[in-house]
């Protein structure tokens, strides 16, 4: 059955005060603050009809109304007001977000950062997995005492580095950075298999001066490092933020949420089963039980022409829907033009 206009507007109206109270709204609140020009009796009727239909819940006997599920959704879908970010905030979102930025990781956790400030909600975001990201450079410096830093720098800036016990001298360093490289160099995690490290073992064996465990530490770093590209990352921001919501005020909810958070591959599984372009899911929408009270806005951001990631925001399900999309629509626009510029300028090198 399709809402008539005017049980759309008391909808929305309810859903708007909600969004700000957190308190369930009754039909004299909605009369005083909106120019609706109807009697708190034509409003209570209303409401009460839009409870029949599955759109409004009421908590108690005689308390007001508050959304449903299928209330949200009708709203995210038919009656939210589009929310306009003011150019100072844009403007400084673009400061922070190009700020020192040559690393792909500075990039994701800056995003996770930004959306989590401009919400005010948990945000997770995660980072691309880069098999098909090329070696850069790699670097192997002698620390003294019988250890080597070995440094792998990607075409994507992220930087992977380990010491190994190695016991070798600045000049030996130096000639075996530079074979290292001259072989290496400008392959893909695909390509750096499990047989090419052995055969590239091979050779180094017959040009350097060189013991073969030496080698095999140093390759067997050098593989699993561009091996775990293919990884997927996340990072939480203001997880702890839900305690401040009335909706996680039980002690044994917050706890059971927190958790879900620190659960990686709980995150992993939820932000990688969202659509493409923004994403919401609300309450039961969601797969996980843990988030029956909560709800999801993603948004991917892409590198080139291929989605490689998404941000998330995490929220009661009472969240400010407009701003969160507007939020995260703005970010991730300029993800996507940092990773293009970083992309671009590191293929054509």
């Amino acid at each position: 059955m399709e809402l008539s206009d005017r049980k759309q507007k008391i909808l929305q109206a309810i859903i708007d005060e909600y969004i700000g109270t957190a308190e369930p709204v009754g039909s004299r609140a909605i009369s005083k603050k909106n120019e609706l020009g109807l009697s708190s009796a034509t409003i209570r009727n209303e409401m009460a009809d839009l409870e029949e239909m599955g759109y409004l819940i009421q908590p108690h006997t005689s308390a007001g109304r508050i959304p449903s599920d299928v209330g949200y959704r009708f709203y995210v879908n038919s009656l939210m007001r589009r929310y306009q970010m003011s150019v100072e905030a844009i403007e400084k979102l673009q400061a922070i977000m190009t700020e020192r930025v040559s690393q792909l990781e500075t990039i994701i956790r800056k995003a996770s950062l930004i959306a989590s400030t401009l919400t005010e909600y948990t945000t997770v975001v995660t980072s691309p997995k880069l098999n098909s990201s090329r070696i850069k450079k790699i670097e192997l410096v002698n620390m003294g005492f019988g250890n080597v830093m070995i440094v792998i720098i990607t075409s994507t800036g992220i930087i992977k580095n380990q010491s190994v016990a190695i016991d070798i001298d600045d000049d030996f360093a130096a000639r075996l950075t530079e074979v290292l490289n001259s072989r290496i160099a400008g392959l893909t995690a695909d390509e750096l298999t499990f047989d090419k490290i052995k055969q590239i073992g091979d050779e180094l064996e017959g040009c350097l001066d060189v013991q073969p465990r030496v080698l095999i530490n140093i390759l067997n770093f050098v593989y699993e490092a561009i091996d775990s590209l293919d990884q997927t990352e996340v990072y939480v921001n203001n997880a702890k933020s839900i305690l401040s919501y009335p909706e996680f005020s039980d002690v044994g909810k917050a706890r059971e949420m927190l958790a879900f958070l620190e659960n990686k591959d709980n995150l992993v599984k939820l932000i990688g089963g969202a659509k493409d372009g923004v994403d919401i899911k609300i309450g039961a929408e969601n797969e996980f039980a843990e988030l029956s009270n909560s709800s999801l806005v993603t948004v991917n951001y892409s590198m080139g022409d291929k989605v490689v990631g998404r941000i998330g925001v995490i929220g009661p399900k009472r969240m400010d829907y407009a701003k969160v999309i507007a939020s995260l629509d703005c970010i991730s626009n300029h993800v996507d033009k940092i990773l293009d510029q970083l992309y671009n300028t590191e293929g054509e090198g």
